[in-house]
């Protein structure tokens, strides 16, 4: 029997932190019923930002978000703030380190800062969709801002940053050709980029060199209003900080807070028409499900693929007959 999401959301509502725990546990295993969540969340509370924070392994993300979150928290005191933090899975044993709560450990006893980890599974479509429906809970309950933290730049990543509010992407200096990292879909993703580790050799000369690739990158959109304004800086979005020294942090988030201002009101829209996407998410989340459940265990899938490679059937039969039996 499955757990009456209509309640616990309506005791998240209440705030209830317990029934929002809930709520994000049942999207994090049963990502497929984020579509049945959504239903009457037209009129639900919604946070102000919902960030979504990516980069390459090591660039220090991690460190970034905690120390944003003592910032939001000493300026806020009295605000929630969501914290989603996204891990993958090991290939071998299946379990995940989880690790960014060990950094985030000061944050630990703050009633008002809500902590959830995520791991992969091995299923990076169910994983995107799960840290959809967390951080809707996380506005469910009166998150103001919610920090969404993905473990690097794959495919996977990029989808759950991008369904934040802004992306922002975290480089670091003694990572190679950072700025050939940027082709790799971040440059088009990325609303923001931060230079993390100043205080190490190299942070300024990836800085300046971030600043003209995105200046190229404008001019090659012909964003000539940047232009003929007389802007010389077409893509003021870069920051250069520290996180473990917590310098320039305060003006990442003035800068972030600016963003809010001028933009809430499209957000709310757009995470409105985003409700749609989501849907059809989980409802291709549920014909998967049922799918793999067809086939059955490894060795009758690995029956039926022998089947293909004797020549005895094709991909497009087997197919056919396994969305048959689906259907039965």
């Amino acid at each position: 029997m499955q757990t009456d999401l209509p309640t616990l959301t309506e005791q998240a509502k209440g705030g209830s932190v317990r029934a929002a725990a809930r709520l994000m546990s049942i999207m994090t295993d049963a990502p497929q019923r984020l579509a049945e969540l959504l239903r009457g969340s037209h009129d639900w509370p919604q946070p102000r930002l919902v960030l979504g924070i990516t980069g390459a392994p090591g660039s220090g993300k991690s460190t970034l978000t905690d120390h944003l979150a003592h910032e939001y928290r000493t300026r806020y005191p009295d605000r929630r703030l969501g914290i989603v933090c996204v891990d993958p899975s090991s290939p071998f044993t299946g379990g995940a380190l989880l690790g960014d709560r060990v950094r985030m450990m000061r944050h630990a006893t703050d009633p008002m800062v809500f902590i959830r980890s995520l791991a992969s599974r091995g299923h990076l479509g169910g994983l995107a969709l799960g840290a959809k429906g967390v951080a809707r809970v996380m506005g469910l309950i009166g998150c103001d801002v919610v920090l969404v933290e993905t473990v690097g730049v794959g495919q996977s990543e990029i989808e759950v940053a991008m369904s934040a509010d802004l992306t922002m992407v975290v480089l670091a200096p003694g990572q190679g050709d950072s700025i050939q990292l940027l082709k790799a879909g971040l440059m088009e993703a990325g609303d923001l980029f931060v230079v993390n580790k100043a205080d190490r050799e190299g942070a300024n000369q990836l800085y300046q060199s971030l600043l003209s690739a995105l200046q190229l990158e404008a001019m090659a959109k012909a964003d000539l209003r940047a232009h003929c304004s007389g802007d010389l800086n077409p893509q003021p979005n870069v920051f250069l900080v520290s996180a473990s020294q917590h310098q320039n942090i305060t003006a990442l988030i003035d800068g972030l807070e600016a963003w809010t201002d001028r933009e809430q009101g499209n957000w709310a829209e757009e995470r409105q028409k985003q409700v749609i996407d989501e849907v059809r998410q989980a409802l291709l989340e549920e014909v998967r499900r049922r799918v793999i459940r067809t086939m059955g265990t490894n060795g009758k899938s690995q029956s039926r693929i022998e089947r293909i490679l004797s020549g005895e059937t094709t991909v497009e039969r087997l197919a056919t007959e396994i969305l048959t039996e689906v259907l039965k």
